[in-house]
């Protein structure tokens, strides 16, 4: 995700991996009109087995240990009911390099003025060298 204090606008996206790392589709949000870093992040995070990765360490830890941000009950309660309709669900708190191609296409909204949402199959092509440098990295195909 991608947010600016102005509020102007914020990207968003999301990568689909396989069981293996292959990534199956790639999506961008452009959300507009963003008031605080925590309504990006609840947007944000707003298939029946799913794994979030997400840097926002504090949103994770706000969802696993409500006791620690107990000003965040509400949003947390709705992430939760909303988490209920996967059949298995796991949030983990990733570093910028284990996120940085959903990062880079988060970034595109506002660093490149890219305003289509859009759902597509595969990496976006733009970043063919990172997957590739991935593969090669991890002996993959």
């Amino acid at each position: 995700m991608d947010w600016a204090s102005r509020g102007e606008s914020m990207g968003a996206s999301w990568i689909v991996k396989d069981e293996k790392g292959k990534v199956l589709e790639h999506s961008r949000r452009a959300f507009v009109e963003v008031g605080s870093l925590i309504e990006a992040k609840l947007q944000f995070l707003k298939k029946r087995k799913v794994r979030f990765v997400s840097s926002f360490g504090d949103l994770i830890e706000a969802i696993e240990k409500l006791s620690f941000w107990p000003a965040l009950q509400f949003e947390v309660g709705e992430i939760k009911r909303e988490l209920q309709a996967f059949e298995a669900w796991e949030l983990r708190i990733g570093s910028w390099n284990t996120i940085r191609c959903a990062s880079f296409i988060a970034q595109s909204v506002r660093n490149l003025g890219l305003n289509q949402s859009y759902v597509a199959a595969g990496h976006p092509r733009w970043l063919d060298h990172i997957y590739a440098n991935d593969r090669s990295a991890s002996g993959g195909n």
